[in-house]
């Protein structure tokens, strides 16, 4: 007879794992619910059709985002690629943390900055003139 999977859910982590089960005890989590991270109604506002599961991949940050390490992109000046660093525009991404979204173009599967104040989706960085497109990271 198969064990009814209501009792795995009433047993605490110390009793199924154990205490000495270092990292998968509760407390050893680092990354914190991503419904509590993500503000689901404000990205929807501007981005209808994002869902709450588009965030359930591996966390890459946003470079125009003061939550994010890493502020180098890529750009074309000139005709020339140059890596630029854009840690001076950057700023709080209030509804996502800086967190992106798995998003495919095409063929091209990459990442999607769906937050509405991103200063490359509102226009207000250097070297874009239009407002309306969203960072994409390949």
């Amino acid at each position: 007879m198969p064990r009814n999977p209501a009792d795995r859910c009433n047993v605490s982590w110390e009793s199924r794992f154990g205490t000495t089960a270092i990292g998968n005890l509760p407390q050893y989590k680092v990354n914190t619910c991503i419904a509590s991270t993500v503000d689901i109604n404000a990205v929807q506002a501007s981005a209808p059709w994002v869902s709450l599961d588009d965030f359930h991949y591996y966390h890459i940050k946003c470079p125009y985002s003061t939550e994010s390490t890493m502020h180098l992109v890529r750009s074309t000046v000139g005709g020339v690629w140059q890596t630029i660093d854009v840690e001076s525009e950057a700023e709080d991404h209030t509804s996502t943390s800086g967190i992106m979204i798995r998003y495919a173009r095409g063929s091209k599967y990459g990442w999607l900055c769906v937050d509405p104040v991103c200063p490359y989706y509102k226009g207000t960085v250097s070297g874009t003139t239009t407002s309306g497109n969203r960072y994409f990271y390949v």
